[in-house]
């Protein structure tokens, strides 16, 4: 068992999406408390403190050695284990009295980016109140505003002066782009604005960082198919730990 101090030594450890954007919380920089990363036989666990509202211990690799390091390194901020569905259900199957809290989607693309859609830009300070008033009324359940930590910039499209369709560029890994605060006022939708706005974010992250990931609620099949339509492949995910 050996540490991983950089998020190119969690690179070289594992090609896992997740990880490398967890290993964000080992660079300088990073916005809150600095993270850790533990290799062992394969497996991979990386801790990141408060990264997207949340203290993370993310893992992959065989299910044995991922069990051995989330049950032996001391984490200051634990909190619940996230793991690929498949590696989460194994090591509950091997750890008695643990089990699968909740599972989510998170997608990936490692595409070439595409035109650049038309009518989409990014926000100024003065659009940002706006933008808070929408993604709190678009997307109640979001886990992105407007100001708040890990957030770089928004992108938004506008009918007359009307913000109508935004979202955001967050919580960025060196090697790995990240998207949220997907928000689009609800006469507009079905019209391709949200389409347009995740577009020119995601384009921009690929021309950045080369690879360009999101998280999306299991069950948001409308979200999860506006997605694949713009390249990002799902993974099912899973919380899980000690009952």
């Amino acid at each position: 068992m050996h540490e991983l101090k950089t998020p190119a030594d969690v690179a070289a450890a594992t090609t896992d999406p997740v990880l490398n954007w967890g290993a964000q919380a080992l660079a300088d920089g990073y916005p809150n408390e600095r993270g850790q990363a533990w290799e062992h036989d394969g497996a991979v666990l990386v801790h990141a403190p408060g990264l997207y509202r949340r203290d993370r211990v993310i893992l992959t690799g065989p299910a044995e050695q991922a069990l051995k390091l989330v049950t032996s390194v001391r984490l200051p901020t634990p909190g619940a284990p996230i793991a690929r569905t498949e590696l989460a259900d194994q090591m509950c199957q091997l750890e008695p009295g643990w089990a699968a809290y909740a599972r989510f989607g998170w997608m990936t693309t490692t595409g070439d980016p595409g035109p650049r859609p038309d009518g989409v830009r990014w926000l100024v300070e003065d659009d940002l109140d706006q933008a808070d008033h929408l993604v709190r009324t678009a997307n109640p359940h979001g886990w992105l505003v407007p100001r708040e930590t890990g957030t770089r910039r928004w992108a938004g499209m506008f009918d007359g002066d009307t913000l109508v369709s935004m979202a955001g560029d967050a919580w960025p890994a060196p090697n790995m782009g990240f998207i949220a605060g997907v928000a689009t006022h609800e006469d507009h939708r079905g019209k391709g604005a949200s389409n347009a706005v995740c577009a020119f974010v995601r384009d921009t992250l690929l021309a950045e960082h080369g690879s360009c990931g999101l998280m999306v609620y299991a069950d948001n099949a409308t979200a999860i198919r506006l997605y694949e339509r713009l390249g990002f492949t799902y993974q099912s995910m899973t919380a899980f730990g000690p009952e």
